[in-house]
């Protein structure tokens, strides 16, 4: 009966990440009273940012359901990820030529004699 329970409870995705985000935010407190030095302390930042981006995740899941919200979480996401998409697309092309132009600007090579 229990496992059972227990199983359903953990075919649901969302109740692995509310677990996921319960233990990092342990492991991020416990780093947060234990580490002294300002370059650890960095660690127990990285955990509560990762921490704070699947809560604000978890959060706009419950905005779906709203009947006015849920439409506009969805427009927002998408245009989160067009816009991502086009960031991406615009530093690939200034690395790349970038990349060439420190290429041509190179002095020519000189064969050894």
């Amino acid at each position: 009966m229990l496992s059972c329970r227990f199983k359903s409870y953990w075919s649901d995705p969302w109740n692995r990440v509310d677990q996921v985000m319960y233990i990092m935010l342990l492991v991020a407190v416990i780093l947060r009273f234990t580490l002294t030095n300002d370059n650890d302390f960095m660690w127990a930042r990285y955990v509560y940012t990762v921490d704070l981006v699947l809560f604000y995740i978890r959060i706009l899941q419950l905005y779906y359901i709203h009947e006015h919200l849920g439409p506009k979480v969805l427009v927002i996401w998408r245009m989160v990820c067009v816009i991502l998409l086009m960031i991406n697309v615009k530093y690939v092309n200034i690395y790349i030529n970038c990349r060439f132009l420190y290429k041509v600007k190179l002095p020519p090579l000189v064969p050894r004699v």
